[in-house]
């Protein structure tokens, strides 16, 4: 006896397959705009380029090339978050993005919670780690990390891995209007 199981008809398969089709394409374009963006946050001066395959910290939908930073739009995500690498950044301008950034993520939680209250390495700090990478991180926990920062010919480089674009738009405009 031969048991037969019915199985999707071919017009949910086709509307399933169109749904998800059209959904990829929504997340692509949200993460080029986020990527125009970042651009007109450090000027308006730079490119979208689609990834090769494994380039890139993680899949990506594109990367971005500017005179101040390199993010990869995350394909992880719906094109609002970015592995972003912000380079060439003032000792003056790190300072004022280190304290937006800490205002912006303060915590507000109870005297036992894990968050530091400097997540943010000082330049301070920067300028006695030798270049070394210094963490980013908002909780006293090694799989919370949130990116580095570390010093080079007089100036910062930070890294963050999954940073909201608004996050790294206002980043950027920090050390822009302080350069």
């Amino acid at each position: 006896m031969r048991i037969t199981v019915p199985t999707m008809s071919e017009t949910s398969s086709t509307s399933l397959t169109l749904a998800v089709e059209t959904a990829r394409a929504a997340a692509r374009t949200a993460a080029h705009i986020a990527g125009l963006i970042l651009i007109e946050a450090d000027g308006g001066g730079g490119s979208i380029h689609t990834p090769r395959r494994g380039e890139g910290p993680a899949e990506s939908w594109c990367i971005v090339f500017s005179t101040h930073f390199k993010a990869y739009l995350l394909a992880d995500w719906h094109g609002e978050r970015a592995h972003v690498e912000l380079t060439g950044i003032t000792p003056a301008a790190y300072e004022q993005m280190r304290t937006w950034a800490e205002d912006r993520d303060a915590c507000y939680h109870d005297e036992d919670c894990e968050c530091l209250d400097d997540p943010w390495p000082t330049l301070d700090f920067l300028t006695q780690s030798d270049g070394e990478e210094c963490r980013i991180d908002y909780r006293d926990d090694r799989e919370d990390q949130r990116g580095t920062a570390r010093t080079a010919f007089g100036r910062i480089n930070v890294t963050l891995y999954e940073e909201l674009v608004c996050v790294v738009d206002t980043l950027i405009r920090i050390a822009r209007a302080a350069a």
